[in-house]
């Protein structure tokens, strides 16, 4: 058990997933929550709440109520409800806090988008990003388990490659034993709350064992809204957690949105660089970078990226790109520019 002595930030350290075992009404889960979310002072903490039952103001308040009047430097809330309200929040010395909502169709690849996407918006930034997702019990409670399986999977391998600190919440009263048996392997560590004994660690055991669960879940529905006349299911070349990465920075959606309009074509990287750079500078949402960061992001990082996953070929040589038709890739990426962009 966790000693009177020791918090549970001090017995996890830096673990990249943490599963927080403990009914979820009772305060010992608000308290372990806090704690885990304040790793470092306030100051230098992006925070990214997920909440799928509270309000925004209610979860600003279990902060509130247990770390104190002091808030991080960035906080995003992903609103995941069905009834999203319209709380007056309060305000951090970076600004509003803001609240990110999701579509009233939502599915749950819009869950793991908004949260890839937020945190690799913040993957650059000094500050230490802790990540709660509060609850996979609800999560559970809305989709099929291996789909839950696979999101959680593909976000804790995201988190561990970004450096992000994140938690899971679970109230082991609303599973079976198998169900919880399950989740355990997904993390670094496993804390469970007890009457007796308080709150009670594991670190994750090594084990030729898997869970059961699907590697790659093929995109929603097969096609976005944005395609109509498409309706069948398309395979998937490339896992979730794959995806999830390839699509957590804003740049390179913009630079797959492009390229996904001129299949099997040759583009020179300079009309590619002039095509990106002014495209994000239409979009308020966008970094408008120079052209000359945009080259220099998309040589160092992104195409290799996505030589490496077999998306593009990249000739240095000739400074040209090429991109071969994907249209799993690119059912989902109609489904994510929709959510994105509209």
């Amino acid at each position: 058990m966790v000693g009177s002595d020791r918090t549970l930030r001090d017995y996890v350290g830096r673990s990249s997933s943490v599963l927080l075992l403990a009914p979820s009404q009772e305060s010992p889960d608000d308290g372990a929550c806090i704690d885990l979310l304040t790793h470092d002072p306030p100051e230098h903490t992006n925070v990214l709440s997920v909440t799928l039952s509270a309000s925004p103001a209610e979860r600003l308040s279990v902060w509130q109520r247990e770390a104190g009047s002091e808030l991080p430097t960035r906080v995003t809330i992903v609103d995941g409800r069905r009834e999203m309200t319209t709380d007056r929040l309060p305000v951090s010395e970076s600004g509003s806090i803001s609240v990110r909502g999701l579509p009233e169709d939502a599915d749950l690849h819009d869950v793991g988008f908004a949260i890839a996407s937020q945190l690799g918006a913040w993957k650059d930034t000094d500050e230490t990003t802790v990540l709660c997702l509060h609850s996979v019990t609800r999560l559970l409670a809305a989709y099929e388990t291996d789909r839950v399986i696979a999101l959680i999977t593909a976000l804790n391998r995201l988190c561990e490659r970004l450096g992000v600190i994140a938690h899971s919440h679970v109230d082991p009263d609303a599973h079976d034993e198998e169900t919880v048996a399950t989740l355990r392997p997904l993390y670094d560590t496993v804390i469970e709350h007890t009457p007796a004994d308080g709150w009670i660690p594991t670190e994750r055991e090594e084990t030729t064992r898997t869970p059961s669960f699907r590697s790659t879940t093929p995109p929603p529905g097969g096609t976005a809204r944005t395609d109509p006349d498409r309706p069948e299911t398309v395979p998937m070349r490339h896992s979730f957690d794959r995806i999830l990465e390839l699509l957590s920075c804003p740049r390179r959606r913009t630079l797959l949105y492009h390229l996904k309009n001129q299949p099997n074509q040759t583009v020179p990287l300079d009309r590619l660089v002039e095509e990106i750079h002014d495209i994000d500078r239409s979009l308020p949402m966008r970094d408008s970078s120079p052209p000359e960061v945009v080259r220099e992001e998309l040589l160092d990082t992104h195409l290799p990226m996505l030589q490496e996953a077999g998306i593009v070929r990249y000739d240095a040589d000739a400074e040209s790109v090429h991109y071969t038709e994907n249209r799993g890739l690119e059912s989902f990426l109609r489904y994510v520019e929709t959510i994105e962009l509209g």
